[in-house]
Formats: C-alpha cells, sequence, structure tokens
C-alpha cells in the first residue's frame, strides 16, 4: 500500500467515524480523485522543517541589510526561534 493510499484509508476510517451513516464508497471514490493530484510524503516528526534555522539566519541578514536596528533584530531573532520550537513539536 503506497502513501497516498494509506492516508485515504485513514481519512476514509476517520470520516466513518465521525459520521457512522456516510457512504464509504462514494466518499472514498471522491477522495481518491482529490488526492490523486497531489504527492504526498511522509515527513517524521524530527525532520518537520530540517531548513528552518537556515532560513531565519537568512530572513535575519535581509533585516540587517535593510538597515534595521540590533534591538529589532535581537527581537526577531527571538521570536522566530520561539516560533521554530513550537513548529518542531
Amino acid at each position: 500500500m503506497n502513501l497516498g493510499e494509506q492516508v485515504l484509508s485513514a481519512l476514509v476510517a476517520a470520516l466513518k467515524d465521525l459520521y457512522p451513516n456516510i457512504e464509504v464508497e462514494n466518499t472514498k471514490n471522491k477522495l481518491s480523485t482529490v488526492l490523486s493530484e497531489y504527492y504526498i510524503h511522509r515527513v517524521e516528526l524530527g525532520e518537520v522543517h530540517p531548513d528552518l534555522e537556515d532560513k531565519i539566519l537568512l530572513f535575519i541578514s535581509a533585516k540587517k541589510l535593510e538597515g534595521l536596528s540590533s534591538i529589532t533584530l535581537d527581537n526577531y531573532l527571538m521570536e522566530l526561534n520561539v516560533f521554530a520550537d513550537i513548529v518542531k513539536k
């Protein structure tokens, strides 16, 4: 079973739990049509955004070039690091 089929099965099972009278085959066919337009890639919890730290530093560098004060840059860095910690959880 590929990832698309796994996601489809999980979605149909969840919908069946929420709506016991749902037409399973009809729902599965419609979801399959929607999911067929997407590439599905499983992401491990530790690798949610592996380059997030690099992007934060790039953002800070760009803002420094724009002439923002060091206090503003420090605040941006602090806020973005808090954000990164939350996203990784």
